[in-house]
């Protein structure tokens, strides 16, 4: 009886309806570069070199403003909660350390020691990438991967590097399961992000070298590849203790990669990648890309590159500033230009 009285409703195939949701697709996509493009106006009048170069530290603020909580809290010095040696290694010692923030926080990171280190000995921040550790952007195992030896090519220049443990690992390979787009929701709902708390805790890292006695102030550099390279531009960006950064297979236009971690209120209209690494002007900046990137489109990280220069010459340093575009995909430069760069403004 049931059987007999069940409705029959109309059906069709799935085919039938495809074009309204590609149209639906299509249609968003179209409305979300023309606000893209509407937005140059207005951020063409919120920042301009000119008005950067008469007032950096307001933009300065207003770029930690948009990047949120805890960026408006005054910079913490961690306290040193373990420091354990782990081996010499040709010109290093090579220790283990965590830091603790806010009293329990505690933030992980692989030291690199100069053994015939002095008081002006170059300090460095080394930041692995997407699915990264300190340990594979160092050498220490799976022989670096794409970062081909990005730690120890500093650590060969003389400098003193810290490698931290971003929350970017890859959990299938080294375990500690965690969710990066859970927890920067969790950071929006505090009116911040996952990039204002990791730069948080890299300024309070600066903060703890330079009071230790391990970092003179003035010879504070960073290098980075891909999450890394966001992340070093980033920093220095917020943090002008940093003399000179050198960013590898990022830089390009954000809209184009709008990962919901690294994608912040009304940054069109702002601060896109160009405006922040602005920020770092008149600061020694490289910038490299593959021209087989699979991530990243070369020909769009030399288009905003165009746009990143005026901020350079409007201080007369131009010479600080430098785009390579390298023969290679989503990896470290093969070539030492940036390398060298870094290490010769520091």
């Amino acid at each position: 009886m049931e059987q007999e009285n069940k409705p029959k409703y109309y059906t069709e195939e799935i085919e039938k309806d495809t074009r309204y949701r590609q149209d639906y697709v299509d249609g968003a996509n179209r409305f979300f570069y023309e606000q893209y493009n509407q937005a140059a106006g207005p951020r063409d009048q919120f920042i301009t070199p000119e008005q950067y170069k008469a007032n950096p530290e307001y933009y300065r603020e207003a770029l930690k403003q948009m990047l949120g909580f805890p960026l408006n809290l005054p910079t913490e010095t961690p306290t040193l909660a373990e420091k354990t040696f782990v081996a010499q290694d040709g010109n290093v010692n090579i220790y283990r350390m965590q830091l603790t923030f806010f009293g329990y926080l505690k933030f992980y990171g692989i030291y690199f020691e100069q053994i015939n280190k002095a008081k002006d000995t170059p300090f460095v921040l080394s930041f692995h990438g997407g699915w990264g550790t300190p340990e594979l952007v160092s050498s220490i195992y799976m022989d670096s991967g794409n970062y081909l030896h990005q730690t120890r090519r500093m650590c060969e220049r003389g400098a003193n590097v810290f490698a931290p443990q971003l929350m970017l690992w890859d959990v299938s390979n080294f375990g500690n399961p965690h969710d990066r787009i859970h927890m920067d929701g969790k950071m929006r709902q505090l009116d911040g992000s996952m990039t204002a708390l990791e730069v948080y805790l890299l300024m309070g890292t600066i903060s703890y070298f330079i009071e230790s006695g391990e970092a003179p102030e003035d010879r504070i550099g960073v290098v980075g590849l891909s999450y890394g390279g966001m992340y070093a531009i980033h920093l220095a960006a917020v943090d002008p203790r940093v003399k000179a950064c050198y960013s590898c297979s990022w830089f390009n236009r954000a809209f184009d990669h709008s990962w919901a971690d690294w994608s912040y209120r009304n940054a069109a209209k702002t601060f896109t990648s160009v405006e922040t690494a602005a920020m770092i002007a008149p600061r020694a900046l490289f910038i490299t890309m593959g021209d087989n990137d699979n991530l990243f489109a070369a020909a769009t990280t030399e288009e905003e590159y165009k746009r990143l220069e005026p901020y350079y010459q409007i201080f007369d340093a131009a010479d600080q500033c430098k785009l390579r575009i390298f023969p290679g995909v989503h990896e470290q430069d093969k070539e030492d230009y940036g390398f060298d760069f870094l290490i010769n403004h520091l």
